[in-house]
């Protein structure tokens, strides 16, 4: 694998941008912290990914420095999505050009699925609670079918959560990339 610096990043392949067609949404319940959600956003801005933020943020989008200071200079380019709670947001979910709705996946340390054996489909909406608590039991209850896991040591709780979203959506943009090559 070749890596660019920002001072060669004019070298990069410019067939990636044809990878990064999956049209994926990230959906974050209530984040706490501020730099996870900056990480968050500049991955999404950078794999082509939609955000969607569900609830009250525990920091202000517009203001706060460390997360602007985590997304570097691209947090206003991306167009974050706000719903007021779970339910407007799944209202927001619409069908796909195909007639079928994108699913809507939930991570969890206690998923049914483990995130490299679940088949993602464009325009998935991949959903990651609160840094403290997860998301909520009735949720995963209601959404059972569709909950992955990151395979994690026995003595490890939980990864953080900007790295969990990234190991997760860039897995989901590789999985639909190989399916539209067969």
């Amino acid at each position: 694998m070749n890596w660019y610096s920002a001072k060669d990043i004019s070298n990069a392949p410019a067939h990636d941008d044809a990878i990064l067609t999956a049209g994926l949404n990230v959906v974050l319940i209530r984040p706490e912290i501020a730099p996870n959600a900056g990480n968050i956003s500049r991955l999404c801005y950078a794999s082509g990914t939609k955000l969607h933020i569900v609830g009250k943020p525990g920091f202000d989008i517009k203001t706060d420095s460390q997360f602007k200071r985590a997304a570097v200079d691209y947090w206003d380019r991306l167009d974050i999505k706000r719903h007021e709670n779970f339910e407007e947001f799944e209202k927001s979910v619409k069908t796909r050009p195909d007639g079928e709705k994108p699913a809507i996946i939930l991570t969890s340390t206690n998923g049914r699925s483990l995130y490299f054996d679940y088949k993602y489909r464009p325009g998935d909406y991949i959903v990651f609670g609160p840094e403290s608590s997860g998301i909520e039991a009735s949720l995963l209850e209601r959404h059972a079918a569709a909950t992955v896991r990151i395979p994690l040591n026995s003595e490890v709780r939980s990864l953080n959560l900007s790295t969990a979203c990234g190991i997760i959506v860039f897995h989901a943009i590789a999985s639909i990339y190989r399916s539209s090559l067969i």
